[in-house]
């Protein structure tokens, strides 16, 4: 192939790549960039701004309201990721066999993730209502409860209800990963752990689960940028409530941004958001060696 032959399938390569960067200039890059030069100024919607410098990082770093929904964020994330994550794999392990039976259950398991977050949180505010929901309503058939329960009134138990409709939601979507790296493994090596008398408990543990390790940290990724990024169902089952306990980092940045109105402090902390997200993801790709050391 001559250079100019290479020079014009490169050309012909970027005229198909056009649309895909012209998106990601328009829709990713530009909003990025803004967000970052209004994180440094006294944004005013209305009007001119001022320049603060490090003021509106400063002003969101010593706010005690920052720290509280960054905790939040970081207890949901730890209470929702193991309840998706193992029904996740062993669900896996169990259809990972292409037969009719199979494939009618991953689909079955997988279509809440279908589902808009929006959509799934009004279903469950209704099957956790204390009043006429049909949760506290098969408890009390059963004598499992004397009384309602008011399932999103207390701060730990809100917290665990709404994981466990965000596991119901996105398991299917976990499975789904699983299941592809569980098929990419050679049926061979569970012949050979077969013939050398393991059992099934530790196929799983010392063969399976090691191999499939990038599989799990490419899981693993996207779940806790996910749940870190939590607003829908945080914002219609509880609203932050009680006293803003399940006020996650993304609803305090709606809130200070598009309800006070301070663009400013709200970019600071867009900002400083995604710099941790990039950092949790970074040393989690690490954990998962793809560091290409």
């Amino acid at each position: 192939m001559t250079l100019g032959q290479l020079a014009s399938k490169n050309r012909m390569g970027l005229l198909f790549m056009l649309p895909s960067l012209s998106l990601l200039v328009v829709f990713f890059l530009f909003p990025l960039t803004q967000v970052l030069y209004m994180s440094f100024q006294d944004w005013n919607v209305m009007g001119s701004s001022t320049w603060e410098g490090i003021n509106n990082y400063i002003k969101a770093l010593g706010s005690g309201e920052f720290w509280l929904s960054l905790w939040n964020t970081f207890i949901y994330t730890v209470i929702v990721t193991p309840l998706i994550f193992v029904p996740a794999i062993l669900l896996a392990v169990m259809l990972k066999k292409t037969t009719f039976r199979t494939e009618v259950m991953r689909v079955v398991i997988f279509i809440p993730f279908t589902i808009s977050f929006v959509s799934a949180s009004y279903i469950w505010s209704w099957i956790y209502n204390d009043t006429y929901g049909i949760l506290n309503f098969l408890l009390s058939k059963i004598d499992l409860i004397s009384r309602p329960v008011n399932w999103l009134g207390e701060t730990w138990r809100a917290r665990v209800m709404i994981s466990i409709m965000v596991a119901w939601k996105t398991l299917g979507f976990s499975m789904l990963i699983f299941i592809s790296g569980l098929q990419s493994i050679s049926q061979e090596i569970y012949e050979a752990a077969d013939i050398d008398g393991a059992s099934r408990i530790q196929t799983l543990f010392l063969i399976t689960i090691p191999i499939l390790r990038p599989t799990i940290f490419l899981a693993l990724v996207i779940s806790i940028a996910g749940s870190f990024k939590a607003f829908d169902q945080f914002f219609i089952m509880t609203n932050g409530g009680p006293m803003r306990t399940t006020q996650t980092i993304v609803m305090y940045i709606n809130k200070i941004a598009f309800e006070n109105y301070d663009m400013g402090t709200g970019s600071a902390v867009s900002v400083l958001f995604l710099i941790l997200l990039l950092s949790i993801s970074y040393q989690q790709i690490r954990m998962g060696g793809y560091t290409g050391e």
